[in-house]
């Protein structure tokens, strides 16, 4: 019955579009690969099976510790687990592959594996997520630039509209009030579009996948600086490494940081600085976003993370800003174990840091 069971085996294994493997921990060999992993590897499946280094020498060399770390997770919990990593080619090309282990321990320890190649679905995935994320900062671009002149637009009219008082031309006292009173219901309904889509795209599920955090956070800045709001804020990003890895749901929590940022802006005068700072502090990740506007005032402080629609307060030049992002902000914080404090001084600005386990 064993003979039947191993020929089923490799009949099956042969025809697969995903990699199979089995690995023998005492003897360290490969007991077995199929066509299909050799061809993911990219490697001959004879030089696989005699020099089994080979698989962890295609790893991409930033995924190397974390491919290491993940075998020695597996092997002290004696559980099946999923990973996700790269493999590095010439010419910089890379492949994401999913590897599902299955440690057996009878008379000897192997573990069984079957390897898909992601690539697609994850560049798929990274692209809709920028999307996503970019226009969600578009919207807080262009938030900004509306109500600029909106406001403006309202003074302007309200300053009119005393003038005309003395005159005494109801008519055009009319149009004048008409004018105010459009600026205003223009200017919340843009708060509000910015708010639904913030609570939309924040519905509290969270996807973790493996992402470069220095990155990932100097890109979203960047869009910043190449918008209309540099020529009225200055935008400044420092890390204490070139790259930093962390398992987090990408998508949220770069809104939970365009969120932060959003907010500063409101709060910071012409010519203020915002900035960006993520810190590799060994066994976590600590991203701060500062500004040196208003700050937070003191009857605020208290329960800011748990504000609702509530706790709106009124921001520079009419601005209004919500705390409503702020209950969504704390509970993403927290089902990825981490988390938010602030520090604050008024006239000086505000600190956020998010401190996130690796």
């Amino acid at each position: 019955m064993k003979e039947i069971s191993t020929e089923l085996f490799y009949k099956i294994g042969e025809s697969a579009n995903d990699g199979y493997f089995i690995y023998n921990l005492q003897t360290e060999n490969f007991i077995y690969i199929n066509t299909a992993l050799a061809h993911i590897w990219e490697v001959d499946k004879e030089s696989l099976l005699q020099k089994p280094k080979l698989f962890l020498g295609k790893v991409y060399s930033d995924d190397v510790e974390h491919v290491i770390s993940c075998y020695e997770e597996c092997l002290e919990d004696m559980e099946p687990k999923k990973y996700e990593f790269r493999l590095g080619f010439e010419n910089s090309r890379e492949k994401y592959v999913k590897v599902s282990l299955y440690p057996i321990k009878d008379e000897e320890v192997i573990i069984c594996g079957i390897a898909e190649d992601i690539t697609v679905e994850r560049h798929n995935k990274l692209l809709i997520d920028q999307i996503n994320y970019r226009k969600n900062i578009t919207l807080e671009v262009l938030s900004h630039d509306l109500k600029e002149p909106l406001g403006m637009m309202k003074l302007t009219a309200s300053s009119m509209e005393k003038e005309v008082a003395k005159i005494g031309d109801k008519n055009l006292q009319k149009s004048l009030s008409f004018i105010v009173d459009m600026c205003d219901r223009n200017t919340r309904l843009v708060r509000s579009v910015i708010n639904h889509e913030f609570i939309k795209s924040n519905i509290i599920e969270i996807n973790k996948d493996r992402l470069e955090l220095v990155w990932e956070l100097k890109d979203a800045l960047r869009y910043y600086r190449r918008s209309r709001l540099s020529n009225v804020r200055n935008f400044k990003f420092s890390s204490n490494q070139d790259k930093i890895y962390l398992s987090i749901d990408g998508m949220k929590f770069l809104q939970v940081i365009n969120n932060l940022i959003s907010n500063s802006i409101k709060f910071t005068d012409e010519n203020g600085t915002i900035g960006v700072t993520v810190n590799d502090v060994g066994n976590a990740v600590v991203v701060s976003v500062y500004d040196n506007g208003r700050g937070i005032p003191e009857d605020m402080r208290e329960g800011l993370f748990e504000r609702a629609e509530q706790g709106f307060r009124a921001g520079l030049v009419g601005r209004d800003s919500g705390g409503l992002g702020m209950g969504i902000i704390y509970n993403i914080v927290k089902l990825h174990n981490g988390r938010i404090w602030f520090e604050t001084e008024t006239g000086k600005g505000t600190t956020f840091f998010v401190e996130l386990p690796k």
